[in-house]
């Protein structure tokens, strides 16, 4: 089972703020941007959506739903507030943090060029967790940002175009559910 961390690490993420989190963040390589992740069980499976055609980065690809965690915010307050934009899902718990990942990008606001020879690569930190909906089957996705929504079990999970890091999470998240 992959490694979940304390009910007090969950207490800290409430308060914690993207600023907090990446001020403490002591390993490298340093992420320049969080974005948190919830895995969302329901019959045995998980909800994961596919990133829409016209995503800068990855898109069509699956994944589980979440986002950046805006200026001011509790990294616990911007896991609600993705899952609600991107699913219309209301977060009623979150269970437990687990494995995240960092991953690389191109630097990109608004106005800049896309082209990866104007922008640096810049580092990404996902938190992930394990939450509680109040009604899993009152999906609606925004279609700015997701075309598709699948649950996902063990034996349908290879038939999904995702990064392989996020299929680790996905597993991840089965085997949680698993336990």
């Amino acid at each position: 089972m992959p490694a979940t961390y304390t009910p007090e690490l969950l207490a800290l993420r409430a308060t914690q703020t993207a600023t907090d989190y990446l001020l403490a963040y002591t390993s490298e390589p340093k992420p320049y941007h969080l974005v948190t992740g919830g895995a969302i069980a329901h019959n045995f499976s998980i909800l994961i959506v596919q990133r829409a055609a016209h995503e800068r980065l990855y898109p069509n690809e699956w994944e589980i739903p979440g986002g950046h965690v805006d200026p001011g915010e509790s990294i616990l307050e911007s896991l609600s507030r993705e899952i609600h934009e991107e699913t219309a899902l209301v977060v009623s718990k979150v269970l437990c943090e687990f494995e995240g990942f960092h991953y690389w990008s191109t630097k990109y606001e608004e106005g800049e060029s896309d082209s990866p020879d104007k922008t640096p690569s810049v580092c990404t930190q996902q938190l992930n967790f394990y939450i509680q909906v109040a009604d899993p089957t009152a999906i609606k996705l925004d279609p700015s940002e997701h075309q598709q929504y699948a649950w996902c079990t063990r034996e349908t999970l290879d038939q999904y175009k995702m990064t392989p890091t996020m299929r680790q999470v996905v597993s991840n998240a089965l085997d949680i559910l698993a336990h």
